[in-house]
């Protein structure tokens, strides 16, 4: 039975949140659908493969989503020994699931490396398969309260709309001035572009200025406006690419991206202010959410090899009920499998806590 205390505790949670957790992991899981089954080498030639095409922009705004989500929940977070804490599950989950990892490498995939060698991949964050985003997301986290600080110092939404305008025009600026001079045939970057890497930060003040202002947006003007952009990026990149019917030889996007920072956007005002009184449905999704790092983590177990299954076998067209059960089947395996790593990185979190 369901403790009286956790069922109030789930009913006090931003339900919003953690719907923006649950589609963001459902994106991701897409997106790696993308990357395993074929569709890089496919032919651009048909309305089914054009639809496809449209789809993968959405799909990328999966990380972004987590870093907009990690900036709307710390911002006003100040340094504390509880703050600090609150990483030790994180980091615990991903040493266990490192060691699945280095298993599955060893006895599956018949990797033998030295001692030294699977000690440098595990620092490195490259042991465990997608772990990049645990170094990402660690680094964002220590960063957190000087971010604060510095968005606390400022006190207007003139102020605070300026941090954003920054931090985009640095982080999201020049990969779209850059794109458009690779297409013309410039093979050095018009502007610099040496902090598109730190997109994440551009993405973390953006969760600040939702979470201090709580703008509202039409769903509905927010779904076109997604339409919209993932067409334009389609017509784009066929229009540019080098290759005639091959996919990502022009105008391609990526995490640094404007037009995936606006995709990012409008996906996050959709669900984040989303409300739900129906316990069962709450329920569902703090179940999902409070696992999504273990899931994503673990998910690289189970999408490399469901997602290869009888690849080239079929096209675009079948993307539809194909991928909803490849993806499905992932989801599930990483869910059960997640839950599991989580039980028990709370229980070590809680014996080295005390």
């Amino acid at each position: 039975m369901i403790s009286e205390k956790f069922r109030n505790n789930t009913m006090k949670r931003e339900f919003g949140a953690d719907f923006v957790r649950v589609a963001a992991v459902c994106l991701l899981f897409w997106l790696h659908f993308y990357l395993r089954n074929g569709f890089y080498n496919i032919p651009v030639n048909d309305a089914a493969s054009f639809i496809a095409n449209m789809f993968r922009p959405l799909f990328m705004t999966c990380v972004p989503l987590f870093a907009v989500l990690t900036g709307y929940l710390k911002c006003g977070k100040k340094w504390s020994a509880s703050y600090y804490r609150s990483l030790i599950p994180i980091v615990i989950s991903w040493v266990l699931i490192s060691g699945i990892h280095l298993l599955y490498k060893i006895f599956h995939l018949h990797q033998h490396l030295d001692a030294g060698e699977w000690i440098v991949q595990f620092l490195g964050f490259k042991l465990a398969d997608y772990s990049w985003y645990v170094g990402m997301y660690v680094g964002l986290f220590l960063l957190s309260p000087l971010l604060n600080l510095a968005w606390d110092a400022v006190k207007t939404r003139k102020g605070h709309r300026a941090i954003v305008a920054t931090f985009a025009v640095v982080s999201f600026i020049p990969a779209t001035i850059n794109g458009i001079g690779a297409i013309c045939g410039i093979d050095q970057n018009l502007l610099p572009g040496y902090f598109t890497q730190v997109f994440y930060l551009g993405y973390y003040v953006i969760g600040c200025y939702i979470r201090t202002y709580r703008p509202r947006a039409s769903r509905i003007a927010c779904a076109v406006l997604i339409v919209f952009i993932c067409a334009v990026h389609t017509l784009l990149n066929m229009f540019t690419r080098d290759v005639p019917s091959e996919f990502y030889t022009g105008y391609s996007a990526s995490y640094s991206h404007p037009f995936i920072a606006i995709l990012v956007v409008a996906v996050f005002l959709m669900l984040y202010d989303i409300e739900c009184k129906k316990y069962p449905v709450r329920l569902m999704a703090y179940g999902i959410s409070s696992v999504v790092l273990e899931m994503y983590l673990l998910s690289y177990l189970f999408d490399s090899n469901i997602y290869v299954l009888h690849r080239g076998e079929y096209g675009p067209a079948s993307y539809s009920w194909v991928g909803l059960l490849m993806t499905l089947a992932v989801f599930v395996l990483s869910f059960v499998s997640g839950h599991i790593v989580h039980w028990i990185s709370k229980t070590i979190t809680k014996l080295f806590v005390k």
